[in-house]
């Protein structure tokens, strides 16, 4: 294991431990220590605006990381937060540009952390609206579920659908559609970004009884399942982190 691999592995566990009482944020505290890390290698200097589709727990993480305010956007209505200022916008309407928000200030860093698997729009729509809120130079962090994972291969061998059904409760949207890296490289271009760094990796604590399927409990098979995806060729691992910087 590389120094920068360990490196975040033990924020990892420095996040899962502080918050232990949290098993979706413990689920998650390797994503998010992934992502954290990767700040460090593509941030030339801190960032002056920084901004987090989707509010969660990682929005407090990068305020605390970074040392600046951190603002979000998402359902919610407009107002200040404990980290900054939330934005309401969902971003279906990207789909419409007459609807998108032009109040918006400029962003220095924009983070898209699992969020666009879960829009119905097209993400060349979605990636060009954001690409007029990121500054010229500045750095846009997206990361999804992998579409060609080994698990969904497997199962699509059995004859089963991965991927999940369209829920009923539309506030509350589950998967409408997951994608490849080379797909979302394609999607970015096209939005006016260079991709910096695509990184293919099984980043989520299957210990956790999120990661697993309902009524099912934590046993040997996460063990089997860590292992295959340490030992699997990158392109077959359960999650994308694309790092890319809009163009001039």
């Amino acid at each position: 294991m590389s120094r920068w691999a360990r490196g975040y592995r033990r924020l990892a566990g420095r996040i899962a431990a502080e918050h232990s009482q949290d098993t979706l944020l413990a689920y998650h505290a390797p994503r998010y220590a992934f992502l954290l890390h990767l700040l460090d290698r593509h941030l030339t200097a801190t960032p002056a605006r920084v901004l987090d589709i989707g509010r969660s727990a990682l929005t407090d993480l990068m305020a605390e990381r970074l040392q600046v305010p951190v603002d979000s956007l998402g359902f919610a209505p407009d107002g200040p937060t404990a980290s900054g200022r939330h934005y309401h916008f969902d971003l279906n309407r990207a789909q419409h540009e007459p609807d998108w928000r032009r109040d918006l200030p400029p962003y220095d860093l924009l983070v898209m952390a699992e969020v666009i698997e879960h829009l119905y729009t097209a993400p060349s729509l979605v990636l060009r609206f954001l690409g007029t809120i990121v500054r010229p130079g500045g750095l846009l962090v997206l990361q999804t579920p992998n579409a060609a994972a080994l698990g969904k291969r497997i199962r699509l061998l059995w004859g089963q659908n991965p991927y999940q059904r369209i829920r009923e409760d539309h506030s509350r949207p589950g998967h409408f559609r997951e994608y490849t890296g080379p797909e979302l490289a394609h999607y970015l271009a096209g939005a006016g970004f260079v991709v910096e760094a695509c990184h293919y990796r099984s980043y989520f604590d299957l210990r956790h009884p999120c990661g697993l399927g309902e009524g099912q409990a934590p046993g040997w098979g996460w063990h089997v399942k860590d292992l295959l995806y340490r030992i699997a060729p990158p392109r077959l691992r359960t999650g994308i982190t694309l790092v890319a910087r809009r163009l001039p």
